[in-house]
């Protein structure tokens, strides 16, 4: 019995147990829109990142859709009116023209629902 009970202990010890709440190192970073433009990349039903930023105004989601004869969308549910593209089946891309207030929108394929991020919108320019 005292072993079950020094075997959690010998684990933090040894830095298994953590109260960090970093990402972790393989994580992608949110990836930022550069001139009002963002590249997300669907690739074997998934998005290459959960985490969009852009500045507010303008901005143009260029859905890269790289899954071979597998359709998919970018949709904003969140967002006035409520944008998305068509359906297109990869590879292919296409576009999507947005004008954002600061805030946090969250995107999806809509016949992927596992296929969910965040895009944060600030009031101050990315680049």
């Amino acid at each position: 019995m005292r072993r079950l009970l020094l075997a959690p202990l010998a684990l933090c010890a040894l830095g298994a147990c953590t109260s960090d709440d970093r990402p972790a190192a393989d994580e992608p970073a949110c990836k930022e829109a550069i001139s009002g433009r963002v590249t997300l990349v669907a690739e074997d039903l998934m998005w290459d990142t959960d985490c969009l930023q852009a500045p507010a105004g303008a901005l143009t989601i260029v859905l890269d859709n790289q899954d071979d004869g597998v359709n998919h969308d970018v949709h904003l549910p969140d967002a006035p009116g409520s944008p998305s593209t068509d359906l297109i089946e990869g590879p292919a891309t296409i576009e999507l023209e947005v004008t954002l207030d600061p805030g946090t929108y969250q995107y999806v394929c809509d016949i992927h629902p596992n296929m969910v991020g965040t895009l944060t919108v600030g009031s101050t320019s990315s680049g």
